[in-house]
């Protein structure tokens, strides 16, 4: 992509991510997005589909690109430490973001994102399981941990966890993701 190109991508991207600080996702419009962007209606649809692939695309540039750069080094723990510093630095907007419901909610768009990190991390160095259970798979692996990832960062962003520094966050996925669930239950 040229340099003018990816410009007026940014500022589309911009545009949203700077309306959604004073305005509800919902609220705005196409128009209200090229305005802010300085562009033409048209100019938008060149690049976006609607205001759903601006906000997946923020999240894939901003976020998701750099962790993967991180994976491809076998740099997992850093990894997702830059995963919840990347939703630190912009909190005010992934708090929002993780306000759009519906079928094209956010957290359904992060666990796909992280699914396909995941895939990817699977797809170089999986170990099948011991077992004889066909359902065992990469794709179930990484739907499990994308979605638990994804629901982890909802509740640091937006819920009952806000409060915690990033460390102990990836500190508690770290662990949770190296232990089984019998590990946190008493059996007797």
């Amino acid at each position: 992509m040229d340099r003018k190109k990816k410009m007026t991508r940014t500022m589309i991207c911009d545009s949203l991510k700077t309306l959604m600080h004073a305005h509800p996702f919902e609220k705005i419009t196409i128009r209200m997005i090229t305005d802010e962007a300085g562009v033409i209606r048209p100019t938008f649809y060149n690049y976006f589909y609607d205001k759903y692939e601006v906000l997946e695309t923020i999240l894939t540039e901003e976020v998701i690109d750099k962790v993967q750069l991180m994976f491809d080094q076998k740099m997992y723990t850093e990894g997702i430490k830059l995963l919840f510093v990347s939703m630190k630095n912009d909190e005010a907007f992934y708090r929002k973001a993780f306000q759009v419901g519906g079928q094209n909610s956010f957290q359904k768009m992060l666990e796909k994102r992280l699914y396909q990190l995941i895939m990817s991390v699977l797809d170089n160095a999986y170990i099948p399981p011991e077992t004889s259970n066909q359902i065992i798979s990469k794709s179930l692996v990484a739907r499990h941990y994308s979605i638990s990832l994804a629901s982890m960062l909802e509740a640091w962003t937006s819920g009952e966890f806000r409060h915690f520094p990033t460390d102990d966050m990836v500190d508690a996925f770290m662990f949770i993701l190296t232990h089984k669930i019998t590990d946190f239950v008493s059996l007797d």
